[in-house]
C-alpha cells in the first residue's frame, strides 16, 4: 500500500509522530471497515472502481524491532550492519495491503539510505511519502538528556554521537523522487524560551510550555498513502523469473538426453573430426532428424559438453517460455508450443509430424553446440 518514511534529527520526536500516524491510520481503517459492513447493498461497480482499496494493517518498523542500539551509530563499523538489518526488516514488512511507517531512528539521516528504502518500495509496487519531523538541535539535545535521565544511557545517544549525527544529517528535499511527497512537521521553541542573544542555545523547560509542536497534516498524509499510483520499477530491476518446474525439467531432461545419445554413439569410436552423430529417440518427434556435426578443428570432450549443457540451461531458464528466447526461436521455426511437458497447442499439419517439446529444445541445443564447440 505505502511506505511512510519518518525522518528528522535524533531525539526530535520521530517516534511520537510515528505513533500518532499509526493511531490515526488504524482509526480510519476501522471506521471505513465498519461503514462498509453496515451498508445494506454494495456500491455499483463504477463506484467500486473509483474507491481506492483500503489497507488492512499498519506497521511501525523501528530500530528496536531489529535490535539496533543507539550506540551502533557511534562508528561506521557498527552503523553499516545496523542499516542493512533495518533495510531488510522494512523490505519484509512491505505489502500491497500494509502501510509501513519507517521510524528508523538515526538510520534515516542519510539521503542515500532513504533512496534505498524508496527503491525497495518501488520494487514491491507501493506508494512512498516522507514526513520530516523538524526540531532545533537545542530541543533535540534537551529531549535526549531527559530520556537519559528517565530511562538510562541505553535509551539515549551519548553527546559525541549526537553532535556527529547533527552534522551528518541530510534533510529531505521535496525536489527528489524518493523524498516526495514531503510533509513538514515542526517542533519549535517559543519566544519566551530564549533569553535575548541566546537563540537556539536557550535552556528548554517543558513545564513552562516553551515548546510548540505543529499538528500532523493527517488528512493529507492519509490521502498520499491511499490515493494515487505508485512509482513503477524499471524493467532492469524488476524480477522477470516466471519459469515453472515443468519448463525447467524439460530443459534439463532434453539436453541431458542429447548428451546421452552422443555418449552412446561415441563410446566405441570416440569423437572423430568432422563426423556427424545421428540423434534419434522416440521422444524426439519432429519433421527432420537431428544430427550433431563434430568440428574438424577442435575435439570436444564429455566434460566440455557438460559445461556447455549447463550454460545452455542457465541462459534459457529465466523468464517464461512465452517470452523466452528459446520459445521465440521455436515459433520462428514453425513450432509454436508452450515448451512444457504437455502436448502442442497447435493443430498438426497433414503428413507432417508435429514437433514435440523435447524435439524443439533438442534442436536448439544441438544448433547451439555446433556454434560454441
Amino acid at each position: 500500500m505505502a511506505l511512510v518514511t519518518v525522518s528528522g534529527l535524533p531525539s526530535s520526536g520521530r517516534t511520537t509522530r510515528s505513533q500518532q500516524l499509526k493511531h490515526d491510520f488504524e482509526v480510519r481503517i476501522r471506521v471505513a471497515a465498519a461503514a462498509a459492513s453496515s451498508s445494506s447493498s454494495p456500491p455499483p461497480p463504477q463506484q467500486q472502481q473509483q474507491q481506492p482499496p483500503l489497507p488492512s494493517r499498519v506497521v511501525i518498523v523501528s530500530d528496536d524491532d531489529v535490535h539496533v542500539a543507539r550506540s551502533a551509530y557511534a562508528s561506521q563499523r557498527t552503523e553499516k550492519p545496523a542499516r542493512a538489518s533495518y533495510l531488510s526488516a522494512v523490505t519484509r514488512a512491505l505489502g500491497k495491503d500494509t502501510i509501513v511507517i519507517a521510524d528508523g531512528g538515526a538510520g534515516l539521516n542519510i539521503k542515500g539510505f532513504r533512496y534505498q528504502l524508496w527503491c525497495a518500495a518501488r520494487e514491491v509496487g507501493v506508494k512512498c511519502l516522507t514526513v520530516h519531523v523538524h526540531a532545533p538541535p537545542a530541543l533535540c539535545t534537551h529531549w535526549n538528556a531527559k530520556r537519559r535521565a528517565q530511562h538510562g544511557d541505553a535509551a539515549s545517544y551519548d553527546d559525541e554521537t549526537l553532535d556527529s549525527l547533527f552534522m551528518r544529517y541530510e534533510e529531505p528535499n521535496p525536489m527528489t523522487r524518493w523524498d516526495s511527497p514531503l510533509f513538514l512537521v515542526s517542533s519549535s521553541l517559543s519566544v519566551a524560551a530564549a533569553a535575548p542573544g541566546q537563540g537556539e542555545e536557550a535552556i528548554v523547560d517543558d513545564e513552562a510550555q516553551q515548546v510548540q509542536c505543529d499538528p500532523l497534516p493527517l488528512d493529507d498524509i492519509w490521502a498520499a498513502a491511499t490515493v494515487g499510483s505508485a512509482h513503477k520499477a524499471p524493467e532492469v530491476v524488476t524480477p522477470t523469473r516466471s519459469t515453472t518446474s515443468s519448463y525447467l525439467s524439460l530443459l534439463e531432461s532434453a539436453t541431458q538426453h542429447i548428451l546421452s545419445l552422443i555418449l552412446t554413439h561415441t563410446s566405441t569410436l570416440g569423437f572423430q573430426p568432422g563426423a556427424t552423430i545421428p540423434l534419434s529417440s522416440p521422444s524426439l518427434v519432429g519433421p527432420h532428424p537431428l544430427a550433431l556435426t563434430i568440428p574438424s578443428h577442435k575435439m570436444p570432450t564429455l566434460a566440455s559438453l557438460q559445461r556447455l549443457r549447463r550454460h545452455f540451461v542457465k541462459i534459457h531458464n529465466a523468464g517464461s517460455a512465452a517470452v523466452n528466447q528459446l520459445g521465440l526461436a521455436a515459433r520462428d521455426e514453425g513450432g509454436y508450443v508452450a515448451l512444457s511437458a504437455t502436448a502442442s497447442t497447435s493443430a498438426p499439419s497433414k503428413g507432417v509430424p508435429q514437433p514435440s517439446p523435447e524435439y524443439l529444445v533438442a534442436r536448439r541445443f544441438v544448433a547451439w553446440l555446433e556454434e560454441t564447440m
